[in-house]
């Protein structure tokens, strides 16, 4: 959805990937960069479904896979919409790395609220 929104304002050559100083050093286009979004998302989704196949199905083991999955699918989002925030041409492009600090606070709420929503009503 972020993709969608923001698509028209993206540049013809999109940083993708961010050294440590914060400064891109990977581009792509906008288009190559959304497959690259979803083949993440497609590996998360891979790892978390294999992991939830090997596990006991013990409903509390479920409900801590189901938690972590959607806290991971939110720090990765907030991340990615993040990246595309920090954009401004493609060579001056900057991603401070206070964005990882805030997409784990992302991930932790995201995964506090599913914990909170998956809670059993008696």
């Amino acid at each position: 959805m972020a993709f969608m929104l923001l698509r028209n304002t993206l540049p013809d050559r999109f940083a993708t990937h961010f050294g440590l100083d914060g400064k891109a050093d990977g581009y792509s286009s906008p288009t190559t960069a959304l497959g690259q979004y979803m083949l993440v998302f497609a590996v998360e989704a891979a790892g978390i479904a294999g992991a939830g196949l090997s596990i006991q199905p013990a409903l509390r083991t479920v409900r801590v896979l189901t938690v972590f999955a959607w806290g991971l699918a939110g720090a990765t989002t907030y991340l990615f919409i993040a990246v595309m925030g920090s954009l401004g041409g493609a060579d001056s492009a900057q991603f401070p790395l206070y964005h990882l600090a805030l997409a784990a606070v992302v991930g932790v709420a995201v995964a506090a609220a599913a914990w909170a929503g998956s809670r059993r009503q008696s």
